[in-house]
């Protein structure tokens, strides 16, 4: 038997186009089964729109439409379906040949941590799916019945293994439709997962994983069919396109990226499906001359091409000569359009305004002050020309608050906003040495972007480590207390720091979740990225730890 499996990007919601996407697809391909991803008629994750019925019955209907256009090849299609019984809806797939429902599948696991809460929207299916495909019994696993949490961080523990019953069953074939979103180094976990799964129970799995943006979420597809004895079909990641095989195929060695080639590809992906499935064409953002506004920079122009990216270039009195010239000289090798609009002037009104009014603004207010001109003005520009705004801070800056509300935050998109400091270093030196690969025509960041002491030229002389600890130190704490939940004693326990140092950031971290409440949408790459993966108080005190002074 002959199996085919295809990754699409869907726009969530537009469920007529992703149905003509899976029947153009089912008219080219040669295969005697076809899997597609988890609710692939509307994509994932419709969220509230499965509150509204006239989105389901929308699904249905295009549903039909796919079942009308089905022939020898068997189709596996992901949808919401209501329960005649319960009226509650479920995480379905129907498998549609010859114009006819030949089995239906409901899933059973449905994962409520990071950014999933299934629960909230399905009840879950107490019943596997095994069917006769040419003369061979085929079962379905729908995502996290296949995965059942082996591949992501904090999952739960399931009783029920929905394969090893499907296995029971006599299943020989296991079909995955999928929408599991990119985290750094999932990609491997995930084909440790197929083929660990294919050697216990001695079954081919073909798994179909959805690809592309969806706000926060960037899914790589990375769709793959193992035999117990390994990979002997792939899609590439972050693309669309289709991959068959038959189970007697050759095996092979994946093609998984470097963790910063994967970063790169899926924020640009993330980018580029953000400004598309929004309907706009530009993009603009704040050009400082550092690192950050340059990496963002970079990965716009990857995302959309240099032609679509404006960076504005706003000096004001502490400025250093070499930060403009810096970002000058990365617009230029970017090929990217810029524009110079000083905020010296509205900084003295502001100032003379204060000064007429009796009112004082100084220190941390008046150095804020000049980072929300800065966001008034990117904010009315990109507006004006009708584009989108990113916004340019890193998650070591987002999350000890190192930031300015209605500032630096402005914007309707934070591409880095998941990447540590010490990444964004990374990432900017990986796109200089491979910026042909990435369809850039020199290296385009500058070198003194890179080795300068990061400052955010609020006053004289500042320096970001004049308030924060290094940044080696800062992300060793943030990557042991963010992404992998851990305390003052337990971050203390792992590394070489005086816990009076952690137990400040920890603080700084809890004061900035107000902050992070109102921030740009921030693209997910790590465990745990700020926004609905992690669901934290505003106000709370951490009085349960033994660091802290308890009455």
């Amino acid at each position: 038997m002959i199996i085919g499996v295809f990754q699409f990007n869907p726009t969530v919601g537009a469920v007529n186009e992703n149905a003509k996407a899976i029947i153009d697809a089912l008219s080219t391909i040669d295969a005697d089964v076809l899997v597609t991803p988890e609710l692939s008629i509307c994509g994932y994750p419709p969220r509230d729109l499965l509150l509204d019925d006239g989105f389901v019955s929308a699904c249905n209907h295009a549903l039909e439409t796919i079942r009308e256009h089905t022939g020898d090849c068997a189709v596996l299609v992901g949808h919401p379906r209501r329960d005649a019984v319960t009226g509650k809806l479920r995480n379905a797939v129907s498998v549609f040949q010859n114009k006819a429902l030949i089995a239906s599948c409901d899933k059973q696991l449905l994962p409520n941590y990071d950014i999933f809460d299934e629960s909230r929207y399905f009840e879950p299916g107490d019943v596997s799916s095994v069917f006769e495909l040419n003369g061979v019994m085929a079962g379905i696993a729908i995502c996290e019945d296949l995965w059942q949490g082996e591949d992501a961080h904090a999952a739960p523990t399931y009783d029920h293994n929905p394969v090893q019953a499907l296995k029971s069953q006599g299943c020989a074939i296991v079909l995955s439709p999928s929408a599991s979103p990119f985290v750094i180094g999932k990609q491997q976990k995930h084909i440790d997962c197929l083929i660990q799964n294919a050697k216990t129970n001695q079954v081919a799995i073909a798994m179909s994983n959805q690809v592309g943006g969806c706000d926060d979420l960037i899914f790589d597809g990375a769709s793959t069919i193992v035999t117990p004895n390994g990979v002997i079909a792939e899609v590439p990641a972050f693309k669309s396109g289709t991959a068959v095989a038959q189970h007697d195929d050759e095996v092979f060695q994946p093609t998984i990226p470097t963790d910063e080639r994967a970063s790169v590809d899926a924020l640009a992906l993330g980018i580029r499906d953000y400004v598309n499935k929004t309907g706009h064409t530009q993009l603009f953002l704040g050009l400082s001359g550092g690192i950050d506004s340059a990496l963002t920079a970079a990965l716009a122009t990857i995302a959309i091409g240099s032609e679509s990216v404006t960076g504005i270039l706003m000096p004001s009195r502490y400025s250093s000569l070499g930060s403009v010239e810096d970002a000058e000289q990365l617009a230029s090798q970017l090929r990217i359009q810029s524009k110079t609009i000083p905020i010296e002037y509205m900084h003295q009104a502001f100032e003379r305004t204060f000064e007429e009014t009796e009112t004082q603004c100084d220190g941390l207010a008046a150095e804020n002050v000049q980072a929300r001109l800065r966001g008034l003005i990117l904010m009315a520009y990109a507006n004006e020309h009708g584009g989108l705004l990113l916004a340019t801070g890193n998650k070591s800056e987002l999350a000890v608050g190192y930031s300015t509300l209605y500032g630096d935050m402005a914007g309707a998109l934070s591409p880095i906003g998941d990447v540590y400091k010490s990444d964004v270093w990374a990432l900017s030196r990986y796109i200089n040495e491979h910026f042909e690969t990435l369809g850039l025509t020199c290296p385009p960041i500058p070198e003194s972007s890179i080795t300068k002491p990061p400052s955010a030229e609020l006053r004289p002389d500042q320096r970001d480590d004049d308030s924060l600890p290094p940044y080696d130190q800062l992300d060793e704490i943030l990557r042991l207390h963010i992404d992998f939940d851990l305390g003052v004693e337990a971050i203390a326990a792992r590394c070489d720091i005086d816990q009076e140092t952690i137990d400040s950031i920890v603080s700084m971290v809890d004061r900035a979740q107000f902050k992070r409440e109102q921030s740009s949408v921030i693209l997910k790459l790590t465990p745990r990225a700020f926004g609905r993966g992690r669901r934290m108080p505003i106000v709370m005190k951490r009085n349960w730890s033994p660091s802290r002074e308890t009455v």
